[in-house]
């Protein structure tokens, strides 16, 4: 379990100043909220450490005025990371990134890197729900010179497009699973991430070759990955459409999952076993019956359903959906 603070923690005449000095202390930033003090003041923020990354999910509830919010960090804090910073926007009308004299105008699955060693600021305005991330990564995880990473701070990444777009997926997936990996699941997704990362800027900076051969190596691999996570609701998703998906041979396939803690088979398995326990817990789906869920990824026999989920969680679904339910 990661860090989680919201202002429902407090009484409402305190959920401004609790907000500020959360912030503050969890992110090492300045938060200062431009629009005033009003009543319907929200915010949650939940922050889970992945492998080598760190991922703060912040919301915040929508509102009938316009709302700001301005997070500014500064050089000099005792704290400082010697890492750099994703800003991703999932959800908010403007999100602003500056560093270096530039401006990162950020539409929802766009992204862009900030220095963490130099001032930025973010600002997240809009009548809306706003929803942020902040990935932090250790500077030496990132394969490119500093040099060439200080061309890109504050420069937007669309995440409709090219590698881009599976980090955009890889991002918005983290934000709905982070709190149920499991330390054997971090560290694959903290790997996948970099690479996606690293080599989406290295395009950018046309420095293909500068990427340690292992990144080049894994691109195809965490595009795999992705895919998978993309299409567990297709009972049709298996080895061989994947294999046929990425234009490589059922053995080229094997062979690139041959370094992993897994086959590609149980692989897929697992990430479906993981999505329905995830929806048997959820309590607006609580009417929703343990076929119905099944088949939504991907389980086309409810009766293998039962016997994988029965190995897997040492219950049935119905009795561990009824167990969590009491909890």
């Amino acid at each position: 379990m990661g860090v989680q603070f919201s202002t429902d923690d407090v009484q409402d005449d305190e959920r401004y100043d609790y907000w500020l000095h959360r912030h503050r202390d969890a992110l090492d930033t300045d938060l200062r909220l431009l629009t005033g003090r009003h009543p319907w003041f929200r915010a949650r923020c939940a922050i889970h450490t992945l492998g080598a990354v760190e991922a703060a999910i912040l919301s915040y509830g929508g509102s009938p005025a316009l709302t700001a919010g301005e997070a500014r960090r500064t050089a000099g804090y005792p704290d400082q990371l010697d890492a750099y910073e994703i800003k991703f926007s999932i959800a908010c009308e403007q999100f602003v990134v500056t560093q270096d004299g530039r401006q990162a105008e950020l539409r929802p699955g766009d992204f862009a890197i900030v220095d963490m060693t130099r001032p930025s600021s973010a600002m997240a305005s809009g009548r809306g729900p706003k929803r942020v991330v902040s990935l932090t990564l250790p500077r030496g995880t990132l394969p490119l010179p500093q040099s060439e990473v200080a061309k890109l701070t504050a420069v937007p990444v669309s995440g409709r497009h090219g590698t881009a777009a599976l980090v955009s997926t890889l991002l918005r997936q983290i934000t709905t699973d982070a709190a149920a990996y499991d330390p054997a699941e971090a560290t694959p997704v903290s790997t996948a991430v970099i690479d996606l990362i690293a080599t989406t800027f290295a395009a950018r900076l046309d420095r293909r070759p500068a990427l340690p051969p292992d990144a080049q190596r894994n691109m195809l691999l965490r595009r795999i990955y992705a895919h998978i996570d993309q299409h567990l609701g297709d009972p049709g998703l298996s080895p061989t459409a994947i294999a046929a998906a990425h234009h490589i041979s059922l053995r080229q396939l094997h062979k690139f999952f041959e370094p992993e803690p897994h086959t590609v088979a149980e692989w897929i398995r697992r990430r479906r076993l993981d999505r329905c326990r995830r929806d048997l817990t959820d309590p607006a789906l609580a009417t929703r019956s343990i076929g119905a869920i099944a088949a939504r990824w991907g389980f086309a026999d409810a009766t293998n359903f039962h016997r994988l989920f029965r190995a897997a969680h040492g219950t049935p679904p119905g009795a561990y959906r009824r167990l969590m339910s009491e909890q």
